[in-house]
């Protein structure tokens, strides 16, 4: 097993970093590889209509990266001392094109864990990276939180919506749900029983994890922000969906670009394209 951490933004970086820990010890303390993606071309001139940046301009921009890298590679040092001496954890810069980077870097994982955007003043990087993990990878993507749990992975919800992505999402929390103490499953309907019992319910009871079921009418477009309400009424650390194929995934997963997301709770998602 191979955890890849991507850190993009100071303000979300010990949420990420916590996120992996918890999920590297559920799965037996493999290494964690850290990544910083670094932006190697000044993104206001990238276009020859935008001209070229002045001398001051670039020594700014270099200033602002090695700030920021420095300022990460402190919070993942910090992190780093207080793990167990089971957890081992690689600290990594590399500058280019974000998107690319970490497409690249999280082929080589199984399973990539990062924040996600928070809103439309978000640094377009931070969108690159989301959507190279997620889309260009096409690997397991864990999102972190954006509060501290105390726990991520022992009690699952399966967002249930049937789909070859919701399958490969469940393939690969397959070792949270078996060693899971509840695993709870929402089903939104347009009709009350209209969608039939999953088959998983019957295969963890065999293995004795205890599943609940919590159907619900959808009663609005925002089915995104009804599978979160739901998931955190049901006490879950963890929520386990597939990634749809629509063009404005995110904004209908995370409650849209201009919501302050940070007033909301959030949990861990682990998704599939």
């Amino acid at each position: 097993m191979r955890i890849l951490a991507i850190l993009d933004r100071i303000e979300t970086a010990t949420y990420t970093l916590e996120t992996a820990g918890e999920l590297a010890a559920r799965l037996g303390h493999p290494p964690i590889r850290v990544l910083h993606p670094e932006l190697q071309d000044n993104p206001d001139y990238q276009t020859p209509d935008e001209g070229m940046p002045s001398p001051e301009e670039e020594k700014r921009f270099a200033q602002k990266v090695s700030t920021k890298a420095d300022v990460l590679r402190d919070i993942f040092q910090k992190w780093n001392a207080g793990l167990t001496d089971q957890q081992t954890a690689e600290w990594i810069e590399i500058a280019g094109d974000i998107r690319k980077t970490v497409a690249r870097e999280t082929m080589n994982a199984d399973m990539a864990v990062l924040s996600r955007p928070r809103s439309s003043s978000d640094p377009e990087e931070v969108t690159q990276a989301f959507s190279g993990a997620l889309y260009d990878a096409g690997a397991t993507v864990v999102v972190a939180p954006l509060q501290h749990h105390e726990t991520v992975g022992g009690h699952p919800v399966i967002a249930w919506h049937p789909s070859s992505a919701l399958e490969r999402a469940m393939a690969a929390a397959q070792p949270f749900l078996e060693r899971a103490s509840h695993v709870s499953i929402v089903i939104g309907e347009d009709r009350v029983n209209e969608v039939t019992e999953p088959p998983i319910v019957e295969e963890l009871r065999r293995k004795g994890v205890i599943v609940a079921i919590d159907r619900f009418v959808i009663a609005s477009s925002d089915v995104g922000e009804e599978i979160r309400q739901h998931a955190l009424k049901a006490g879950g650390d963890l929520l386990v969906m597939g990634a749809y194929s629509r063009p404005h995934f995110i904004e209908w997963l995370f409650g849209g670009p201009t919501q302050d997301i940070l007033l909301h709770a959030t949990l861990p998602i682990l998704t599939h394209h």
